[in-house]
């Protein structure tokens, strides 16, 4: 572990968490100092409990729960003169669930801010490690009562046996749901072991909460592990729930009495800002992504570690004005980042700046996404077991399928066979990349690796803290599931729609497929017939449309994305859509670039596709969904490596990643103990 010293900005009060660790810039805790004194002059307002926006025959307490947790411990961690207030705030929260128990069973609100929920009772409670007693002692057993009732919900030992079972790739939900139960879960259980009323309690199971917390502690460690041995995150990349996941690691990093569990969840929050700090463009990370949900990844500034960024990195738009301008109910979720004595390791500024001089490199990594199989053995065994949770969650996923999920048994993941290469192209001033899979049904992907698909080109823009984009992409509204597979090749890139259907009444034919283009780069863009071609300051792009040509189309997008961007739909959304990008050194000029792109060899023959690329490979797509070839040779979507990089490399399932920049190697073994 790294070590950190705390300091005490004048402008804050005496019990502020900033920390400067050895050797940090200096100006990483002045933003953050800034930004934190911001907060606290300007905290969240109480939010009411509302209806649920999907389900509104039921309650919804989310943003009601965050609002009074989060400021109740950002007042406890910043000023003592309001602890009376904070005890008052969490008590709330703990009369509600208590008087509502059906809302603590409820996924959507109940976990949502059990990271603050943990860190106030292990700091502040009978025995907080900051202050004693902050927290009156009336009010912490009142919410270790609350705790109880959660963990009776929501604690399942027999739930982390059967993931265990599979390497810890099973899950009841998606993967930051389910991370949020286990670590709440192991949250909730470290504040009652301890505490002198109730570390003798025994649990709805029979089970006592040292044994929950025993279980769920050794769950979490083989969870990190597996992560990092087998290709990292299952909800690859996602901008919105990347969030969560940083949440939840942060807390076990900061509150955890375990060395080994505290170790492994820095070495994950470092590994998470490695792969983001090789591909990111202003701030946003470039490359294949998922559960970028309601087509929020054409738009700028949606993706939720971006505050991070610019505390940790001063990237992108977070500073004090662009806040001023928000919402102060949304910067609820960021008060643990500030609070936090976490860094990113200094490799991962290493890597910023090696970048600035860096050649083109590729990112290869082998992810998982397929579910078992229908003839599987094993999920054939678990479908006939009588397990009441499996039968209950495959019933609920048939049953919702207007909300983008998959009806399919999605919870099971082959981790073996993962099928997923997650392929990027960096080049200084644009990131290209993709998730390539093959063209398999919709039905054999986990829905968590499939829904909200994004890849395309992130773009250096003009304005330098968000990236331009040209996307291919359908339009819809709601999320959409499996509808595109690609393949790739340096900066030549070729993509299509799969008319899969997915669920009740949704079929990924009915939607349009084409190109969307952000508006700073409409002054470059020109059409010509089959051709999109952009001819920015910072790179240049040429898109193809094959067999057929481009129409714009506009109306069919949102307001919010009119003002954003334009679609420019393919005229027969079934062909293939091709994408090169260039550096302008890479060609004497930008006509040079665009004859090159309209005189590449293009031949569509027998149901197959062949492009000769810009990049020097053949690109080649079937109709009848044959595996693709990249220059002859059918895409490896096993290779038995789980990254490899400019800056990161590790074998599969090896959970020893080196980590280079220049002549210096860092080490992060995730098989310690």
């Amino acid at each position: 572990m790294r070590l950190a010293f705390f300091i005490v900005p004048l402008a804050i009060a005496l019990m502020s968490p900033i920390s400067l660790a050895f050797g940090a810039d200096p100006q990483v805790e002045k933003r953050i100092s800034e930004a934190l004194d911001y907060v606290r002059n300007n905290p969240t307002a109480e939010q009411e409990v509302t209806r649920h926006p999907k389900k509104p025959k039921q309650p919804f307490s989310r943003l009601f729960n965050i609002s009074l947790s989060s400021r109740a411990y950002l007042q406890l961690m910043t000023d003592p003169s309001k602890d009376q207030s904070s005890s008052a705030m969490l008590e709330k929260v703990a009369d509600y669930y208590l008087s509502h128990k059906d809302q603590i069973a409820d996924p959507d609100s109940s976990y949502w801010a059990g990271e603050y929920h943990s860190a106030a009772v292990a700091r502040f409670g009978v025995n907080g490690t900051v202050r004693k007693g902050a927290i009156s002692r009336d009010v912490e057993k009142k919410f270790l009562a609350y705790m109880v009732e959660f963990l009776n919900a929501w604690s399942r030992l027999e739930d982390y046996d059967l993931s265990l079972k599979y390497n810890t790739y099973y899950y009841w939900n998606s993967e930051n749901h389910w991370w949020q139960e286990l670590v709440t879960s192991w949250g909730y259980l470290l504040s009652l072991k301890e505490d002198p009323d109730f570390k003798n309690t025994v649990l709805a199971d029979g089970k006592t909460v040292q044994e929950h917390y025993d279980r769920t502690a050794a769950y979490l460690k083989e969870h990190m592990r597996q992560r990092a041995k087998k290709g990292f995150l299952v909800e690859i990349s996602s901008g919105g729930y990347a969030g969560r996941m940083h949440s939840m690691y942060l807390v076990l990093s900061e509150i955890s009495p375990d060395q080994e569990l505290r170790a492994l969840a820095t070495k994950t929050l470092d590994l998470w800002w490695t792969f983001w700090a090789e591909e990111q463009i202003s701030v946003e990370q470039g490359g294949g992504k998922v559960r970028h949900r309601e087509l929020r990844g054409l738009r700028p500034f949606n993706e939720s570690h971006q505050s991070q960024g610019y505390y940790y990195f001063g990237l992108g738009p977070y500073n004090i004005d662009y806040m001023r301008d928000k919402d102060a109910f949304r910067w609820a979720t960021n008060y643990l980042y500030l609070l936090s004595a976490y860094r990113p390791a200094p490799f991962v500024r290493d890597i910023l700046e090696d970048r600035k001089q860096a050649p083109p490199y590729a990112i290869l990594q082998r992810r998982v996404g397929k579910a078992f199989g229908e003839n599987a053995a094993e999920l054939k065994e678990l479908r006939s077991a009588k397990n009441d949770k499996l039968a209950n969650a495959t019933a609920m996923t048939e049953s919702d399928p207007a909300n983008g999920v998959s009806p399919l048994d999605y919870k099971f993941y082959d981790y073996d066979n993962g099928g997923i290469a997650k392929y990027s192209w960096v080049s200084p001033n644009f990131v290209l990349g993709t998730n390539m899979r093959p063209p398999i049904d919709v039905k054999s992907w986990v829905a968590g690796s499939a829904q909200g698909w994004w890849h395309g080109l992130l773009v250096a823009g003009e304005n330098p803290t968000y990236p331009e984009r040209v996307v291919p992409t359908l339009i819809l509204e709601g999320d959409m599931m499996g509808d595109q597979y690609a393949i790739q090749s340096k900066g030549s890139f070729m993509a299509r729609r799969l008319n899969d259907a997915w669920g009740k009444g949704r079929n990924n034919e009915q939607y349009p497929m084409g190109i969307y283009v952000s508006k700073g780069l409409q002054r470059y863009t020109k059409v010509e017939p089959g051709f999109i071609f952009i001819e920015s300051p910072k790179a240049w792009v040429a898109v193809r449309a094959a067999q057929t040509d481009f129409l714009r189309s506009d109306e069919i997008l949102t307001r919010g994305q009119q003002e954003e961007g334009s679609f420019y739909r393919l005229r027969d959304g079934n062909q293939p859509v091709i994408i090169e990008a260039a550096e302008q050194g890479d060609y004497a000029n930008f006509d040079a670039f665009r004859r090159m792109a309209r005189a590449a060899a293009l031949v569509y023959q027998d149901g197959t596709h062949r492009y000769e690329s810009l990049s020097g490979s053949q690109l080649t797509m079937f109709d009848d969904r044959t595996l693709p070839m990249i220059g002859g040779m059918r895409v490896n979507y096993t290779p038995r490596f789980a990254y490899k990089s400019r800056y990161v490399s590790s074998d599969w399932d090896s959970g020893i990643i080196t980590i280079t920049v220049g002549e210096l190697q860092h080490v992060l073994d995730f098989t310690a103990r």
